[in-house]
């Protein structure tokens, strides 16, 4: 029997609404998950420079929440997502939780946040691959390289960059998908061409307003033909030199 929500049941209830929100259902053992989550990331926040959030709400709206925001763009039932640049496990961590239907992978070039990532995925008895890498070489393994229903990020990057990141990862048919603040819609717009480039099809914004009014944007590249075996290009060319527009 599950005991019952400690002393931060005005936050559970926060979280379970902001998620209902979003069209996520979640369970009281779904819920006491996120919170032994908040509890590791407490932890091991100073140690590994998780997080600058200190706050237990404010992780639940703009950590929790925010990476709930991605199922709005369409997550098929069992689908291969991988979460490239996951830091403290965002989005892919909380995906896991809500989603025990999803195949998770995350990449994280930081060897404390893999580590940590690693720690918390047992802990929280989460079946997810963690792989300390860069996503450009993560990338072309073949292994990795257009294995996954789904990549996602949140701005870890510029959005072109995130753009090379992303598709590599993604099989035909599949799409890549970037969590943006308001900025992304006006991002999105020149996004086509090195769509293209990459085996991307044309970009769409999907707009989101979270529980607190937080705006979130959604750019989904859907994967149309294979990315060429140029990209993503060796470590650090992508952030140096973007593809243009």
């Amino acid at each position: 029997m599950i005991p019952s929500l400690p002393r931060e049941t005005g936050l559970a209830g926060q979280l379970r609404d902001g998620a209902a929100a979003l069209g996520v259902v979640l369970t009281d053992a779904q819920l006491h998950t996120f919170f032994r989550y908040l509890d590791l990331l407490r932890h091991w926040s100073r140690r590994a420079r998780l997080t600058a959030l200190t706050d237990d709400e404010a992780v639940i709206h703009l950590h929790f929440l925010d990476s709930l925001a991605v199922v709005r763009a369409g997550l098929p039932a069992g689908a291969r997502v991988v979460d490239v640049g996951s830091g403290a496990g965002f989005p892919g961590v909380p995906l896991a939780i809500a989603r025990s239907d999803l195949r998770l992978a995350l990449i994280e070039p930081a060897a404390r946040k893999a580590a940590f990532l690693e720690l918390a995925t047992r802990d929280l008895g989460l079946q997810i691959a963690v792989r300390q890498d860069r996503a450009e070489v993560a990338g072309q393994d073949p292994q990795w390289r257009g294995q996954f229903d789904v990549a996602t990020a949140r701005a870890v990057a510029r959005t072109l960059v995130l753009t090379e990141f992303l598709l590599p990862f993604v099989r035909e048919g599949g799409k890549a998908v970037m969590l943006k603040g308001p900025s992304g819609e006006a991002e999105a717009a020149g996004l086509g061409a090195a769509a293209s480039a990459l085996g991307g099809g044309t970009p769409e914004v999907v707009r989101i307003t979270l529980r607190r009014g937080e705006r979130r944007v959604l750019i989904v590249i859907p994967k149309v033909s294979p990315t060429p075996d140029d990209f993503p290009r060796r470590a650090g060319v992508p952030s140096r030199r973007p593809l243009s527009r």
